[in-house]
């Protein structure tokens, strides 16, 4: 049980101490899940946009 709230700045500490590889696997989860989920016009908008950059 939450006995009190956390305040912002105890928040972004302990988040800054996921490691490096943890939030690389979370970000390739994320890419993963958003490129099956989302629609054919969507990707090909995406794949316009990084071809661009």
């Amino acid at each position: 049980m939450i006995f009190r709230w956390e305040k912002r700045k105890e928040k972004l500490s302990r988040y800054m101490n996921i490691s490096p590889k943890r939030k690389l696997e979370w970000l390739r989860q994320m890419n993963e899940f958003i490129a099956k989920c989302t629609m054919k016009r969507d990707r090909a908008i995406r794949r316009k946009l990084r071809e661009i950059r």
